[in-house]
């Protein structure tokens, strides 16, 4: 870990070198000599990470990592006081500063290159076989991922107990049983199997109601409850957050009296944790039934005496060595030296997944690391060095549980080092969470954590950051889900850690003292305990896990060596409210941070978080001035003053909670040079403009901008961020306004350096006549050869469809833009007046993927979707269209279409023929529709009725009775 350390700072202060030439001219020899000293000492590091189990060289891989980040710290400290200060005496202080410490700094490397010497470590150089081949050249990553294919999944030796196991839950026999149990040790594959059994198409047709939650270590029951609830009845997922646990206890209760459900509850670990649920579950006969996953078989015995027990099996060794080939040797024949030496492989390979017990975790997680070694002589290299140490820990008297993770623990240390600080900090977040992989990218490059070094020509920052998250998946050390829009600035939507990979990454981060969890919940107060401080010397990351109703003061007091910590995320824990944050103020004691996340802290007094988080949290912030990240979303914040001190920041996230946010505040963000990643408040005070705009000059830099209102954001500025990548606007004034943005989104996608992918406006067509007067304005929000919009939302009357496009080619003349030549791949219309059946022009948009249609957009009674029309539609929604009585889908139409809500289409008389056809379709909501289509598709008590035919392909249906 140290040489990931000593890479992360030679690559900030060379950036910093590149990026800030200018201000640093004065002292730039002493820091590039100040890096070369630094790339010296990174020569020693693999030799000394090798060496571990000597307690003196982990003492002395503690302080190259402390020297690494005070000599950051110096550079940083110059360039932010020379970047604030620009007087000549106060630079010649600076200068003056920076020379004495930089002295003290070659002072302790001098002392660092003794200690090496007497504890008798080689450079690389002098030992060329401690290079990894995966690692590449020297700083540079080696990739091994792609993103041209979603890698398939991989499934050995479990087919015959999902097909077991189905039959079970869909035997409606006396004998049948109440509940199914998943039982084993980690890693054996038991949430893999659930999902496998879950998603079947014999349960989907069988079941009327599906939900599965996960219940993990630490559960909360009001939160448990609700995401069963919701995944039985999504449709009241607003009114299921406010209810309390009694009015989910009873719904919960109600629904699986009425219909058939399959619960499935994943990861559960105790009694208690049954018992803290078990009231929404009926104890007598029932339609449905229950599936669990645990590690612990007591539980399943405790939930119920007369359920199935299912253990799965460990793999066999032909199975092992299977499932080992697929991950290892996906295109075995590919490589020369695989095909002449893939007998000695195998042999290799049965020997290595022997170790692995059979378990399918640890045998994908060693194919993990295998998949990036395609040479016979790097397999023999891993086999010998895991045999060493498995015997090592065998010696010592290492349990069959240790084993396995020590397996595991070979992805890690196989690791390049850039990588190793990515994998550690995912274990900041909770167990079996998903974390934004957009989000997760912006503090990595915060932290430094992503090394410019490692950019191809043209890539961004964000674009390597997502190579690395490729490579953890490719490592089968990170699992994840995709983004399915090919217009996404990132193919990873999210991502999330198996139970022991995320035991594994804890283990490693508290070992290297990488970061500090305080769970508020728990009690462990920091600050009443000194051997804990001690302990924690040398943690730069804090994260916070704040339960509901408990107060974090105490963790904040001057007690703590605040100067140490870079770093503070605050998670809160408990919902959305907590007590007032009053800690919040001590985060000015804390000089040195680079990254804060404030998220979702709230209070339901609104006043007096607007005086405390509106003045004082302020003032704390404008104190920070080495922030890289500063998120504030979800909060009840409602200014930020003196924001542009924060002159290093890179991401900034104002995307407040429902606040009108006081803009003038933000009129210094010019002077944030960095900044890469803005998100502005959704909302603003327009009384404090003064006829003023926010401006957007000195951000070349910006990669992301939402947000951007042109009632209070100066459009003209737009055609200067050339380096934008995603755009989100909203439009709701007047004619002139809506012009005059088109304008400048023009100048800006046609300048030769844009970079633009992903532009979003969601318009409010006012009663302007300049729009009735103008059919061409509304022409180009759809569809403008200058720029490409992604997603479109427009709330307002339009023109007929066919007016606008390819109907009227006489009447429009050149003015006609054909339809195929739009790009949009969301379109969300809203009150749009149509007389005539939009579908016979929308379905004809060659990348539409979501159609939703609202209040009032169609006013007709027929609708028509014709063969080969909505080639690539996933998502349509049919909402609130009063006078909808008649749909045909002709064979061909939507072929890929996974998702139809139909809301409050009361005249519909039945649900088009056509559906059967619709073989992608995954969901259907049917809400408050007519009680006639909904007894003809399934009555109140589950049965079917005289249309279910059309809907009995669909794993999960959704019906909601008008006076439900």
């Amino acid at each position: 870990m140290a040489e990931s350390i000593v890479s992360i700072v030679v690559g900030r202060i060379t950036d910093l070198l590149s990026e800030e030439a200018q201000v640093l001219h004065g002292v730039h020899d002493e820091i590039q000599e100040l890096v070369t000293q630094l790339m010296r000492i990174k020569t020693f590091l693999p030799d000394a990470d090798s060496r571990l189990h000597d307690q003196n060289i982990r003492i002395l891989l503690a302080d190259v990592r402390e020297l690494a980040y005070d000599a950051e710290h110096v550079v940083e400290t110059y360039l932010v006081k020379a970047l604030s200060s620009p007087g000549k005496i106060m630079q010649r202080m600076n200068t003056r500063t920076f020379s004495r410490k930089l002295k003290d700094i070659k002072r302790k490397m001098s002392l660092l290159f003794n200690r090496f010497r007497d504890c008798n470590i080689k450079t690389s150089l002098e030992s060329p076989e401690s290079s990894n081949s995966s690692h590449g050249q020297p700083g540079m990553l080696k990739r091994f991922h792609t993103f041209t294919t979603v890698e398939p999944e991989i499934f050995v030796g479990f087919q015959a107990d999902v097909d077991r196991l189905v039959g079970y839950l869909v035997d409606e026999s006396d004998a049948s049983y109440p509940l199914i149990s998943i039982c084993g040790m980690g890693g054996l594959g038991k949430t893999t199997l659930a999902h496998k059994i879950y998603n079947h198409s014999t349960i989907k047709t069988h079941f009327a109601g599906l939900a599965c939650v996960s219940i993990s270590q630490k559960w909360q029951t009001r939160q448990v409850l609700q995401r069963i609830l919701i995944g039985l009845v999504h449709e009241k997922k607003e009114e299921i957050f406010t209810w309390d646990e009694d009015k989910l206890v009873e719904n919960l209760l109600q629904i699986q009296q009425k219909k058939k459900c399959l619960i499935v509850l994943d990861d559960i670990w105790s009694n208690d944790a049954w018992d803290s649920i078990k009231a929404a579950f009926t104890a007598g006969k029932s339609l449905s039934k229950l599936m669990l996953t645990s590690r612990n078989i007591d539980v399943a015995e405790y939930v119920n005496p007369n359920g199935l027990i299912h253990q799965p099996g460990l793999l066999s060794p032909d199975q092992s060595w299977e499932l080992l080939q697929l991950k290892a040797l996906p295109t075995r024949g590919g490589y020369l030296d695989v095909a002449r030496d893939y007998k000695k492989m195998e042999e290799l390979g049965r020997e290595m997944v022997a170790n692995c017990g059979g378990l399918p975790l640890a045998i994908v997680t060693l194919g993990g690391v295998l998949v990036t070694k395609p040479s016979l002589i790097e397999w023999e290299k891993v086999h010998g060095d895991i045999i060493t140490s498995l015997k090592r820990g065998k010696g010592s008297g290492q349990d069959y549980e240790s084993q396995i993770l020590n397996v595991l623990g070979w992805s890690y240390n196989d690791l390049p080092p850039q990588l190793k600080p990515c994998f550690l900090y995912l274990g900041k977040f909770m167990e079996d969470e998903w974390i934004d992989a957009e989000n997760l990218y912006q503090l990595w490059i915060a932290e430094g954590m992503v090394l410019s070094s490692d950019k191809k020509e043209g890539e961004t920052m964000m674009q390597v950051a997502e190579s690395y998250m490729g490579e953890l998946v490719h490592r089968s050390m990170v699992q994840v889900r995709f983004n399915d829009l090919e217009s996404s600035l990132t193919k990873f939507k999210s991502c999330s850690l198996h139970d022991l990979m995320r035991d594994l990454s804890l283990s490693q981060a508290k070992a290297e003292d990488f970061f500090k969890v305080i769970d508020t919940g728990e009690g462990n107060d920091l600050n009443l305990n000194r051997s804990v401080i001690s302990r924690e010397a040398k943690t730069r990351q804090l994260v916070f896990y704040l339960k509901r109703g408990v107060e974090a003061n105490s963790y904040f007091t001057k007690k703590l060596n605040h100067q140490q910590y870079r770093s503070i995320l605050i998670r809160n824990m408990g919902g959305y409210y907590s007590q007032p944050l009053r800690s919040v103020l001590y985060l000015s004691y804390f000089k040195l941070l680079r990254v804060l996340s404030l998220e979702n802290i709230r209070h339901r007094r609104r006043s007096v978080l607007g005086t405390f988080l509106g003045s004082n949290i302020g003032s704390v912030l404008g104190s920070l001035i080495y922030l890289r990240y500063l998120s504030l979303r979800g909060s009840n914040l409602k200014t930020v003053p003196w924001i542009y001190k924060l002159v290093l920041l890179q991401t900034l996230n104002l995307d407040v909670h429902h606040e009108i946010f006081e803009l003038p505040v933000l009129n210094g963000l010019g002077k944030l040079s960095f900044l890469r990643h803005l998100y502005l408040p959704p909302r603003v005070s327009l009384k404090l403009l003064k006829n003023t705009k926010l401006r957007f000059n000195g951000l070349s830099k910006l990669e992301t901008l939402e947000n951007f209102n042109i009632n209070w954001c100066e459009v003209k500025d737009l055609p200067k961020l050339s380096g934008l990548r995603r755009l989100t606007l909203k439009a709701d004034g007047g004619y002139d306004d809506v012009k005059e943005m088109l304008k400048y989104l023009s100048d800006l996608a046609l300048s030769s350096n844009s970079s633009i992918r992903c532009m979003s406006l969601d318009m409010q067509i006012s009663a302007d006549p300049g729009f009735r007067n103008d059919p061409d304005m509304i022409r180009q929000l759809f569809c403008n050869q200058k720029f490409s919009l992604q997603e479109l939302q427009m709330d307002g009357k339009l023109p007929e469809l066919s007016e606008i496009f390819e109907e009227q080619r006489q009447q429009l003349n050149h003015n006609h833009i054909d339809v195929s030549l739009i790009r949009i791949t969301k379109l969300r219309l809203r009150r749009s007046c149509l007389e005539e059946d939009p579908m016979r022009v929308l379905e004809k948009i060659p990348t539409l993927r979501e159609l939703r249609l609202f209040s009032n957009t169609y006013k007709g009674k027929e609708m028509v979707c014709s063969a080969m029309g909505f080639p690539r539609l996933t998502r349509l929604d049919l909402w609130y269209l009063d006078n909808f009585e008649s749909w045909r889908v002709e064979k061909g139409s939507m072929p890929l279409l996974q998702e139809l809500s139909i809301y409050y289409c009361p005249m519909l008389e039945e649900l088009p023929e056509g559906l059967i056809f619709l073989n992608c379709l995954r969901k259907l909501t049917l809400w408050k529709m007519s009680s006639q289509l909904c007894d003809r598709v399934r009555l109140e008590n589950g049965e079917q009725g005289p249309d279910f035919y059309k809907v009995a392909h669909i794993p999960d249906l959704i019906i909601k009775y008008p006076q439900a």
